[in-house]
């Protein structure tokens, strides 16, 4: 009996458990989360023309992309967030004329989640920034980014995001150098604050708060991924700050096919321009909040490669071929018959390539560099005239010029400034100058003006054939981000100034039709040492 009965309460324990084990099993959960992201679209609302490549990217194929993603994932269970990883402003005309409208409100149709501010959302005044949010009515997001003496944020440092009981927190950060590569002016009453320090104070709070941890970043992959200055770089912010689960990047144009693994972080880049749309497929167990399983995929939008045969050149998709969305393309047309008639306008003839390549442009002279620098004294009767070489985008390819070419090679609408400088002070210049790295925006180029950079010593500069004389004063003209102290060239800033209204854009325009036909060279303005 005593048996029996020690039995049945073992039978009856052995029951409790599995009963309590069974419970505790039907309220864990796995989720499945699909992140979806480009970064760096700089103004490619349209398809466009890719290294000869015809009709790539486009958001209206990216829009049927995305769409059937997200088809394939909601009848499976799952749940799909959009990101952008910043600077969706500069680089195309069509964009650029409309402050990025048909930009903001078509990544308002395709559904987009979040976005982190980049570099070039300050390239405009602040209202401008404002005035994008509205149109795209998703959050913007920067936690590092605050307004001086209050630190309110200027726009959502984070959310969270709750799907079917699973939350997920996203935060932004911008990077640091925002305050040397954009104008001053937008930023004069903010502060951009640590990367680092500020991601070590909120990622535990995030923690605290949500499931999974998305830092939405547009600091760059490397260290080395700050237009040529340091930055602290994804790879650096995953090793310094645990609890991260995903790290989406941009800023440096990366394209990564698979993520880096930085202890438990996922770190994914998907290039520029929305030539790629990055899938990361996420699996994750409730009871631990753990990725359990992950793959990644970078999606082409309507990517080609050429085959050629008999000298005929043809083309066929490297991936799946896209067709593009009609109720984007129905919106977009508006806006390009807008600005249409004004972009086609003709400005003249390039008898040769005029270089403006950021891979070659930012580390030596080119043709196209003297060839804008020269349009700027001619507007303004300087002696001398400096260029950032972050400010030249674009190429301008032999043949027929149009006013869009111009505007791709000058996009930010700088106006020009005159100022009086010593001697002296243009030494001052080329001392900062000879300091800058080959691949950094703030390499110079220069218009009346010739000297030798001897291993970082400034050395036999010349000024109209002669040599720079401390005392004299000379007229110099640059850009107004120059003359307010960007890319570092704060002493500009000591120099009496007159900004006269007209932009870098409308004077090369003006020198090109004066001239015909163009054919600059590069002349031997600068030579390097290394």
């Amino acid at each position: 009996m005593k048996r029996s009965k020690i039995f049945i309460r073992l039978i009856v324990f052995v029951s409790i458990v599995c009963v309590l084990f069974s419970a505790t099993t039907a309220f864990a959960k796995i989720y499945h989360l699909t992140i979806l992201h480009n970064s760096d679209h700089h103004g490619h609302f349209t398809k466009f023309s890719w290294n000869g490549i015809p009709d790539v990217g486009g958001m209206a194929a990216r829009s049927t992309l995305i769409n059937i993603v997200r088809a394939e994932v909601e009848k499976a269970g799952g749940h799909v967030l959009l990101l952008s990883g910043g600077d969706v402003n500069i680089g195309v005309p069509e964009s650029d004329l409309l402050d990025a409208e048909p930009d903001f409100k078509l990544m308002n149709l395709l559904g987009y989640d979040a976005m982190v501010l980049g570099n070039h959302e300050f390239d405009k005044a602040l209202d401008v920034l404002m005035k994008q949010r509205e149109w795209a009515g998703f959050p913007f997001l920067a936690a590092n980014v605050v307004k001086k003496g209050t630190g309110e944020p200027l726009v959502d440092p984070y959310i969270i995001k709750e799907l079917d009981g699973l939350k997920v927190a996203i935060f932004g950060l911008t990077m640091e150098e925002t305050k040397i590569l954009a104008l001053p002016q937008p930023l004069e009453t903010l502060e951009i604050r640590s990367v680092i320090e500020t991601s070590q104070e909120l990622v535990p709070k995030l923690r605290a708060q949500a499931d999974v941890v998305i830092a939405l970043s547009h600091i760059g992959f490397y260290e080395t991924s700050g237009a040529g200055y340091r930055t602290p770089g994804d790879l650096k912010l995953a090793q310094e700050v645990p609890g991260i689960a995903v790290i989406v990047g941009g800023q440096s144009g990366t394209v990564l096919e698979e993520p880096e693994i930085i202890g438990n972080t996922l770190i994914v880049h998907a290039g520029e321009y929305g030539l790629y749309v990055g899938r990361l497929d996420l699996t994750i167990d409730s009871d631990t909040d753990d990725i359990t399983e992950y793959t990644y995929k970078l999606l082409p939008v309507n990517l080609k490669r050429q085959v050629t045969y008999h000298d005929i050149s043809y083309y066929m998709y490297v991936d799946n071929g896209y067709v593009e969305d009609s109720e984007v393309l129905e919106f977009i047309h508006p806006y390009l018959e807008q600005t249409a008639e004004l972009l086609s306008q003709p400005a003249g003839e390039a008898l040769v390539q005029l270089v403006g390549d950021k891979k070659i442009i930012r580390s030596q002279e080119t043709n196209l560099a003297n060839f804008v620098t020269d349009s700027m004294r001619a507007k303004t009767g300087a002696e001398i005239a400096f260029c950032n070489a972050g400010g030249i985008r674009a190429d301008i390819a032999a043949g027929p010029i149009a006013y869009r070419d111009v505007l791709k090679v000058l996009p930010f609408g700088n106006t020009l400034v005159l100022l009086d400088m010593t001697g002296e002070q243009i030494r001052d210049v080329l001392d900062y100058a000879a300091t800058i790295k080959p691949g950094n925006g703030g390499f110079l180029h220069a218009s009346g003006l010739t000297w030798t950079n001897n291993r970082g010593i400034p050395e036999q500069g010349m000024i109209g054939g002669k040599p720079i004389e401390s005392e004299n004063m000379y007229k110099v003209v640059i850009n107004n981000f120059l003359a307010a102290g960007g890319d570092g060239y704060t002493m500009f800033k000591e120099a009496p100034q007159y900004d006269t209204g007209f932009t870098d854009a409308s004077a090369l325009r003006e020198y090109i039709m004066k001239a015909g036909k163009v054919a600059p060279k590069v002349e031997g303005r600068l030579t390097i040492i290394e």
